[in-house]
């Protein structure tokens, strides 16, 4: 963590050890955020439909509305987790080579993205329906962010680095 501190520090020009380091917890987000994807998909679904289903129920007794106790779980657990591994991925993905602009663009993107996330299902459940809009474009978000938070700083340790 004290590498972090120093200005101008760069990923690429870590010790080997402390790119396995860096690179395991990528690793390791990486399948965080592809099961993440998963369950989505699987239990909630893609579509805007399946999304409004999910958390207002079917409108007959086959699909009952997400329970309020069930949803404060959650996004307990989420605004916890996701909160630390963003933490720790922007602080990565900051101290890659790449233009500032960019970085910033990112890293606002990617809170943005799993801030909406997390509200989201409050809103589709207690506002409206047209919030699952909201839901698809955080998925999106997250996505996108999660695959350049992830793969900007291997690509920065392992290949850019190398080529020094």
């Amino acid at each position: 963590m004290r590498d972090f501190s120093r200005r101008g520090y760069r990923i690429g020009h870590s010790t080997p050890e402390i790119k396995i380091i860096y690179t395991g917890f990528l690793v390791f987000a990486a399948v965080g955020y592809l099961t993440l994807i998963a369950i989505a998909f699987t239990r909630v679904g893609p579509s805007y439909h399946q999304i409004v289903e999910h958390y207002r129920g079917s409108g007959n007794d086959d699909l009952l509305p997400r329970p309020v106790g069930q949803m404060l779980e959650e996004a307990h657990f989420h605004a916890f987790i996701q909160g630390v591994t963003l933490l720790v991925l922007t602080h990565l993905f900051v101290a890659t080579s790449g233009g500032r602009r960019f970085k910033r663009t990112v890293v606002v993107l990617a809170f943005v993205g799993t801030l909406s996330d997390l509200v989201s299902p409050w809103l589709i459940r207690f506002a409206a329906p047209g919030f699952a809009v909201v839901q698809m474009v955080s998925w999106i978000l997250m996505t996108g962010t999660a695959a350049m938070l992830i793969g900007v700083p291997l690509y920065d340790m392992w290949w850019k680095g190398a080529r020094r």
